[in-house]
């Protein structure tokens, strides 16, 4: 049992501590002594990402399941301590911790946990990062974060930048995109919401951009209002006030891409002595955070909708191809406009043609670029599909199910078999980027699909050319948690997504028009 009371000189400072016995996590007996003896020893990996930035102190005089209380205004404190006095945008006298005996001071005042400014005080009005906190409203839970966060990660790095995750200490899951870079609030804060809201509109079923709390049941609420001038996030390696005391721990895209593929959460959890345990192993991994320079304001690919001209001449296939084929006075087909919006839009439709097969069209420049499957895809990366490209469709060819007339291109049935959102995760040599417009031409794409059926990543790769002349491709599954989640045969969800139909109800209509005429 730790004294009660007890006068300590750290660096130099004299600090008396109180109430050193107190239980402030009840459920594990972890004591007043035992926090401030976990901030000793995590002060050289903290006190960087504490260093010269105000800090907000959530105070627990009473223990983690008592009353708390959030304090700006740093307390009476030795001449020694600094603070961030108030100006003309921020009204609070900030405690700025910069040193263990400042760490040691905050922590005999019961400041389990300790929230940070996004900026420090060499500019409070230049915010150093955008972080995202992912928040499962239940049954979601930490594993459907990891899941969510891995395809941000890939938009992302879309984007050119790099992050790196934490946990929240509890049931979530933060992430930070370091900047390091001259930017304003107003900038990170719309580019957090852009994300955010992208997101949604890309996975309405498992993501929530929106405040509303009766809106997040079951779904991931990606909170960017963090990245407001005023907003504070529990800093890195904070202890939090959980039933155990539980540590915003940073991590690895590796162990959170193994905890949800092994379904397991409890890999990522870290009470106080695993988190010790493992920075003793491995240092400060999230080191990066303070370093790295990145920019949202570089021209970079644009997330959000706007219109293309889809009559560029430096298309390999553009619309001249597709309306030669058909005649739209006998065939019910779009014909097609010249402008659509980016909306990262993917359908696969089945089609009765000659051959049955699939047609797998991926949206880009403004055009759906198509190849013909035979099989359809797979969920086995060990089969190897043959794709045919063929000629571009229009954007509005996304929506058409029916059946297109006998003596015309591609006569017989179509229903839309599956149809969703995707990502382009190609990446080059170096790990950079590559464009979709790039990759068809390189030969070689990486996508991740969010359809009903289709989900995760696939890889198309062109073969060489042949005598046929067709450009062959083979479409393969990529290694992920949606590895084995389509049956072998498709005909067992043969229907369409959007009416619910089958190629074979579609043949009887079309046995009785013919009938009827």
């Amino acid at each position: 049992m730790p004294q009660e009371s007890k006068t300590v000189t750290v660096e130099g400072k004299k600090l008396t501590l109180t109430n050193l016995s107190k239980v402030l996590y009840p459920q594990t007996g972890f004591t007043k002594a035992n926090v401030i003896d976990y901030y000793r020893r995590i002060a050289p990996y903290i006190l960087p990402h504490l260093h010269n930035r105000p800090v907000t102190l959530k105070r627990y005089p009473h223990g983690v399941d008592s009353p708390f209380f959030y304090q700006k205004n740093c307390p009476l404190h030795p001449d020694w301590l600094e603070t961030s006095p108030p100006d003309d945008y921020f009204k609070e006298n900030f405690c700025i911790v910069n040193d263990l005996p400042s760490l040691i001071w905050i922590e005999n005042l019961a400041s389990i946990e300790i929230h940070t400014l996004l900026a420090t005080t060499k500019n409070l009005l230049q915010p150093e990062m955008v972080v995202f906190d992912l928040d499962p409203g239940e049954p979601a839970s930490l594993i459907d974060c990891l899941r969510i966060a891995l395809v941000m990660r890939d938009m992302l790095e879309g984007l050119g930048l790099k992050s790196f995750p934490k946990t929240s200490g509890g049931k979530g899951l933060h992430f930070y995109v370091p900047l390091n870079t001259v930017v304003n609030y107003d900038q990170t804060s719309s580019f957090a919401k852009m994300v955010a809201q992208v997101m949604e509109k890309h996975f309405p079923e498992l993501v929530v951009s929106k405040m509303k709390k009766d809106l997040r049941k079951g779904k991931i609420f990606v909170d960017w209002s963090q990245n407001s001038r005023h907003k504070t996030t529990a800093c890195v390696y904070t202890l939090r006030a959980r039933p155990e005391p539980a540590v915003s721990m940073p991590v690895t895209w590796k162990q959170v891409e193994t905890a949800l593929k092994k379904n397991n959460s409890e890999s990522l959890i870290y009470t106080a002595e695993k988190a010790i345990e493992r920075v003793a192993k491995v240092g400060d991994i999230f080191k990066d955070v303070l370093m790295l320079r990145q920019s949202i304001t570089a021209p970079k690919p644009n997330l959000q909708s706007k219109p293309l001209d889809v009559s560029e001449k430096d298309q390999e296939y553009n619309l001249k191809i597709y309306r030669q084929k058909r005649n739209f006075k006998k065939t019910a087909e779009p014909v097609g406009g010249k402008e659509t919006k980016l909306d990262y839009i993917f359908v696969i439709q089945k089609h009765a043609a000659t051959r049955l097969h699939y047609d797998l069209r991926l949206q880009s420049q403004g055009v759906l670029k198509s190849w013909a499957i035979p099989k359809g895809l797979s969920s086995d990366p060990k089969e190897r599909r043959l794709a045919v490209r063929t000629e571009d469709h229009p954007f509005d060819y996304k929506d058409f199910e029916g059946i297109i007339p006998e003596g015309q291109y591609g006569a017989g049935e179509v229903i839309i078999w599956d149809k969703g959102y995707y990502i382009n995760i190609t990446r080059d040599s170096r790990g950079r980027t590559v464009s979709m417009e790039d990759a068809i031409k390189k030969g070689k794409i990486e996508v991740y699909f969010e359809g009903t059926k289709i989900k995760g990543g696939y890889a198309l790769i062109r073969l060489k050319p042949g005598k046929d002349e067709k450009e062959n491709w083979l479409v393969i599954k990529l290694k992920d948690q949606f590895v084995g989640s389509l049956p072998d045969d498709l005909q067992q969800i043969g229907q369409s997504v959007v009416t619910g139909k089958s190629i074979e109800d579609l043949k009887k209509t079309n046995k009785k028009k013919k009938i009827l005429s």
